[in-house]
């Protein structure tokens, strides 16, 4: 190697001094060409690595969770994702020392082959109770809706409103009394959006809302980013075609706005310009929510919700807003609503209980990077570009609190 650099000496030192320079010159091109990536490669890696690594050093916290989801049409988890990936970020681990596996540690419905419509589910007896709630240290149920004809069958068929033929799905007696049973016990349990809708029955919403405190007023809803079903293709067809029927077969809807679908049928539209000042729902958080959970004091909201309403009994986190004009307000109060409502609802004195107003665990993360320290910090700074965008809701309200419950429920139980 140094005869070779000896030899390209001489023959520098035999040329004409400028066409040394242009030679110089193109060395000097060439090698930031070449460095400059590879030092950038490098540098990324090392970043990686240490992220990983500055994970992977985390001190594991065992704690047993029973995770309920029946709304499982895909493979992919999604109503139950972002929590296992929180869990996982997080070092939280089972009791035998593995990982929470999204595709496997959870109870519900489970789809095995899409394409022959394969499924099993997997359910408590009555008898495994006790047992179940004395093995666990809290629950979660994240989506009891349920699985439907269209979704499995017909692959969610467009146009079509997946309420009827039921393949799985609701609440029965046994999820009820194990809820009971974790409530004796005085076990954590976090609840949310469709914990007690359609399709679970009366009798068992009943119970369930004089166990803890509740009182849904029927209504769910959701935010489209524009009603006019011309421009938005992905808009429900069915929800259409039920309120043409109650409106004379009329649609009158361009902008953006929010729907409100009652038990019983009846639909209810908010529209921007027409009804709202401003069509996306927020959640305002009072200052002790802010302070304890790190949460901002408000974010959009733009996925599925219920009206739901609290007993004296628990505390009130944060609400759901909507920003009615006057006519907006007057639409509120023919069906007996108003805009604001609460969103978190908890209850910590003699036992530990969350209710979340809308469908906060459903985000779509991607699992792998649960395994890289500061990525949630990264991910919450990038997820405020660009326009209706729920993830920054998970990064910025449903990832810290989810952090901070988890935190000091098991700081509370390793004492």
């Amino acid at each position: 190697m140094i005869r070779v650099f000896s030899e390209i000496k001489k023959c520098l030192l035999i040329l004409p001094f400028n066409k040394v320079l242009k030679i110089q010159n193109f060395i000097w091109k060439m090698s930031k060409k070449i460095i400059i990536p590879l030092v950038s490669i490098v540098f990324l890696f090392i970043i990686v690595f240490a992220s990983w690594f500055l994970w992977y050093i985390k001190p594991y916290k065992p704690l047993r969770i029973y995770i309920l989801d029946k709304t499982v049409p895909t493979i992919d988890r999604r109503e139950h994702k972002s929590f296992s990936w929180i869990l996982n970020h997080n070092n939280y681990i089972k009791k035998d020392g593995n990982r929470y596996n999204v595709k496997e540690d959870y109870y519900g419905f489970f789809p095995i082959n899409l394409k022959a419509n394969e499924f099993d589910f997997k359910s408590i007896r009555i008898h495994e109770i006790e047992d179940i709630a004395s093995a666990y240290d809290m629950c979660y149920y994240t989506d009891t809706y349920g699985v439907y004809y269209n979704e499995w069958y017909r692959q969610n068929a467009q146009g079509e409103q997946p309420v009827t033929n039921k393949v799985y799905g609701g609440l029965n007696q046994n999820d009820y009394l194990l809820l009971k049973e974790m409530k004796d016990q005085k076990k954590l349990i976090i609840t949310e959006f469709n914990f007690y809708n359609a399709p679970t029955n009366a009798l068992i919403r009943e119970k369930l809302e004089d166990l803890f405190g509740l009182n849904w007023s029927g209504w769910t809803g959701k935010y489209f980013s524009s009603l006019d079903t011309l421009k938005n293709e992905d808009f429900p067809a069915w929800i259409v075609r039920i309120y043409k029927e109650q409106n004379n077969n009329l649609w009158p809807f361009k902008n953006d706005g929010i729907v409100l679908v009652h038990k019983f049928g009846t639909l209810a539209i908010l529209e921007s310009e027409t009804h709202l000042t401003s069509g996306k729902p927020l959640i305002h958080s009072n200052h002790e929510t802010t302070k304890k959970y790190g949460v901002p004091k408000s974010i959009e909201y733009l996925n599925w919700f219920d009206i739901t309403f609290s007993t004296e009994q628990n505390n009130i986190l944060a609400n759901f807003q909507f920003n009615v004009n006057e006519k907006g307000d007057s639409l509120l109060r023919s069906y007996n609503l108003q805009p604001v409502f609460p969103a978190i609802i908890e209850h910590i004195i003699d036992y530990r209980f969350y209710y979340f107003g809308g469908d906060f665990a459903d985000n779509n993360v991607t699992m792998s990077s649960a395994y890289f320290e500061g990525y949630h910090q990264f991910a919450s700074i990038i997820s405020s570009v660009g326009k209706n965008n729920s993830m920054e809701f998970y990064w910025k309200y449903y990832n810290p609190l989810m952090i901070k419950i988890l935190d000091d429920y098991y700081a509370s139980i390793k004492k």
